[in-house]
C-alpha cells in the first residue's frame, strides 16, 4: 500500500499528468498577458484579425441582406400597385361623372334648341326619342318612341335641331315609322338660302341629296344651304335641308347636276321633333 501512494505522488507532475498540462498554460496566459500588457499585441492582432473577418462576415450576410433587400423592394411594389389602383378608380369615377355633365350640359343645349325652333316654327311639335334607326327593303327608316297616344299623324314632317330628317310613314299607337329624307324618291321644295333658287331635293338611297337639273344660269355655288320653301304645304319654310358640296355640269351644258349634304343623319342624333300638321 506505501509503494503505491508513493508512486501516485510521484507522477503528479510527469508529462502523463493533466495536472502539468494546466500549470503550463496557466504560465503561458501570464505571459501573454503581461506581454500584451506591455506591448498591446492583444489590440494589434485583434485589427489584423478584423480585417480578415470582415470579407467573410459580409460574404455570410449577403444573403439575409439580399432577401431583406427583395422584400423591402416587393413590399413597396405592393404599396404602388395599390396606389397606382387607387387612382385610376379615382379617375375612372372623375371620367364617369365628367361624362354625366357633359351629358347634362348636351341635354340643357338640345332643350335651348327646342325651345328656340319653337319660337321659329308656330306649329305644335313634339319631341320623341329615336328607337332604331334601320332599312327597310333598303329604305332608310327611323323608328320613334311617339304614335297615335302621343298625337301623331300620317305625313308629318321630322326634323332635329340640325335640320329636317324625313316624314312619318306610319304611325302604331307608341311608335311611328319616319322615311329618311336620303330615302328613294324622297322629294322636298327646297329654296336657297338667299331665297332666290327655288327647286326640288331628291333622295336616291345614297348619303347624299341631289338636285337633277338645275338650270346652269342659277348662282348656286358649292357651300351654299338650301332650306324647305314651305311651297309643298308638307314641310314649314326655313328648315335647312343641307348644303351644296358638289356642282357637276351635265351633257346638257344648260343644266347642272347638285350633290347636296344633309344636314343631318340617323346616327348623329337621338332626338327628333315632330312638327304637327294644322290640318290632320
Amino acid at each position: 500500500m506505501a509503494k503505491k501512494t508513493e508512486n501516485k505522488r510521484l507522477r503528479l507532475f510527469t508529462q502523463e499528468s493533466p495536472t502539468f498540462l494546466f500549470v503550463i498554460l496557466i504560465i503561458c496566459s501570464i505571459v501573454l498577458m503581461s506581454l500584451d500588457h506591455r506591448y498591446h499585441m492583444h489590440t494589434h492582432l485583434k485589427q489584423k484579425i478584423v480585417l480578415v473577418r470582415t470579407p467573410f462576415q459580409w460574404i455570410i450576410n449577403a444573403p439575409s441582406r439580399l432577401i431583406a433587400s427583395i422584400d423591402y423592394y416587393l413590399s413597396e411594389q405592393n404599396k404602388l400597385q395599390q396606389q397606382i389602383l387607387l387612382l385610376k378608380t379615382e379617375a375612372n369615377l372623375f371620367q364617369l361623372n365628367q361624362q354625366k355633365l357633359r351629358l347634362l350640359e348636351n341635354e340643357n343645349r338640345e332643350l335651348r334648341k327646342v325651345l328656340n325652333i319653337k319660337n321659329v316654327i308656330k306649329n305644335e311639335i313634339i319631341v320623341g326619342e329615336i328607337v332604331l334607326p334601320s332599312h327597310s327593303n333598303g329604305v332608310s327608316q327611323i323608328l320613334i318612341n311617339k304614335g297615335l297616344d302621343d298625337g301623331i299623324s300620317l305625313g308629318s314632317p321630322v326634323m332635329n335641331n340640325q335640320g329636317l330628317v324625313g316624314q312619318v310613314v306610319r304611325v302604331d299607337k307608341n311608335l311611328s315609322t319616319i322615311k329618311n329624307i336620303t330615302s328613294n324618291n324622297f322629294a322636298i321644295s327646297a329654296v336657297s338660302e338667299s331665297g332666290a333658287i327655288s327647286t326640288l331635293i331628291f333622295g336616291n338611297g345614297s348619303p347624299y341629296l341631289k338636285i337633277y337639273r338645275l338650270p346652269a344660269y342659277e348662282k348656286l355655288v358649292v357651300g351654299d344651304y338650301l332650306l324647305t320653301s314651305g311651297l309643298d304645304q308638307i314641310y314649314p319654310k326655313g328648315i335647312k335641308i343641307g348644303k351644296v358640296i358638289k356642282i357637276i355640269p351635265t351633257n346638257n351644258i344648260q343644266f347642272n347636276e347638285i350633290i347636296v349634304q344633309p344636314m343631318t343623319s340617323p346616327e348623329s342624333f337621338s332626338q327628333v321633333m315632330i312638327i304637327k300638321s294644322d290640318n290632320p
